[in-house]
């Protein structure tokens, strides 16, 4: 991603910012490579975060980019999905389940040419960028736990009252 953001910064999209949230035994390593790639001016490493102030950092930003392809859930996305952000993804198995391709973001191949003309594409079309933006916010309500809830009870109510039922 690092080096994905350099080169949009060497074509002239130097108002790229990427805010990088977490914290880790790679984080000397990341910020050497922020020095060397001289992206201290797009790059900010926040550290770690308290799950509560999540929902704080998200509302930050306007694009969701995530290159990781080893996400299982796609949890992260949907919660960045829920604060209204479209998302430029790497393809992976749990990107698949909840990146719509051109309707809440884009998922690119593990490619960073690719990857970074979507994120330039939505950084410079501000109606596409709110456009997906209000799609991944209502593709996430789907996965909101009182929605969840709300389905396993109405399952639960159904196989119940099957199991009762007079015809049984």
């Amino acid at each position: 991603m690092l080096e994905a953001i350099a080169e949009l910064k060497a074509q002239g999209h130097a108002d790229v910012h990427l805010l990088l949230i977490g914290d880790g035994p790679d984080r000397a390593a990341i910020q050497k490579q922020i020095d060397t790639l001289k992206l201290t001016s797009q790059v900010t490493l926040a550290g770690a975060v308290p799950p509560e102030r999540m929902a704080l950092y998200y509302h930050l930003g306007d694009i969701f980019v995530f290159a990781s392809t080893s996400e299982t859930q796609g949890m992260v996305i949907l919660e960045a999905m829920s604060a209204g952000l479209p998302v430029v993804a790497v393809r992976s198995s749990g990107i698949d389940d909840v990146v719509r391709q051109g309707v809440n973001g884009f998922k690119t191949p593990q490619n960073r040419q690719a990857w970074g003309q979507k994120v330039v594409e939505l950084k410079d079309n501000v109606e596409l960028r709110q456009q997906l933006g209000k799609q991944a916010s209502h593709f996430a309500e789907e996965f909101d736990i009182a929605n969840f809830a709300s389905t396993v009870a109405s399952f639960y109510a159904e196989v119940l009252a099957k199991y009762h039922s007079p015809s049984r």
